[in-house]
């Protein structure tokens, strides 16, 4: 697999949290630059929610848009994180799969628990190094990889992380997180208006506690 690939692997198929629902008018747009480490009362509390939710999971659809289709290509399946562990998408719509995301890198394993680590490449390490930041809520570590701007009404609020190296824009282009409270509920990899990646969850819980066999079926 050429470095190209792994690239369009990582951008199609990794990510990360959403309610099926339109974002609202009021947060269509970014909001002002937000220091992320010194982000003031407001939204530190936020920050703090979104840091301790411990293991997560939900059922997602995920959006493909690519520019030369009109309508989107849609995924169904179930997103599992776990602190320490990293995040498994399992898909099951239209087919069954799932896709590990590690500090090792991407395992994809079939329904049948064969699994496949996709090849390393210095590129995709970066890429690995600023996603797995945002699933965390890492301040320190999203800090050094991102600008941030933050917008909020009442109890939505929108989240436009921007990464500071031009290399990892022409990569992934920006990383938006939309939620209430302390639910996460829209998050979109937006490279441009016309290619981009939506998923959208339904049915979240955090705190949950995964048992042994959830741990090796979905992670390693």
């Amino acid at each position: 697999m050429n470095s190209r690939c792994r690239l369009v692997l990582l951008f199609l198929l990794i990510p990360v949290l959403c309610l099926a629902t339109e974002e609202p008018t009021s947060l269509a747009a970014a909001g002002p630059r937000v220091e992320i480490t010194n982000a003031g009362a407001e939204w530190q509390t936020l920050f703090d929610k979104l840091a301790a939710q411990g293991a997560v999971f939900s059922h997602f659809t995920e959006n493909r848009w690519f520019p030369f289709k009109k309508i989107p290509v849609v995924l169904k399946g179930e997103m599992r994180m776990a602190p320490g562990r990293g995040m498994s998408l399992r898909y099951t719509q239209p087919e069954n799969r799932t896709i590990i995301m590690d500090e090792r890198g991407l395992l994809l394993r079939d329904d049948r628990g064969r699994s496949r680590e996709v090849p390393p490449d210095p590129r995709a390490v970066s890429v690995n190094a600023a996603l797995l930041p945002v699933l965390r809520f890492d301040q320190k570590e999203l800090d050094k990889v991102f600008f941030l701007r933050a917008v909020r009404v009442e109890k939505a609020w929108r989240l436009d992380f921007e990464p500071r190296d031009p290399a990892l824009v022409r990569m992934i282009g920006q990383i938006i997180v939309w939620g209430e409270d302390e639910k996460i509920r829209l998050l979109e990899f937006r490279r441009s208006n016309s290619q981009r990646i939506e998923i959208v969850i339904d049915d979240s819980q955090i705190g949950v506690v995964f048992s042994a066999d959830e741990l090796k079926q979905f992670f390693r």
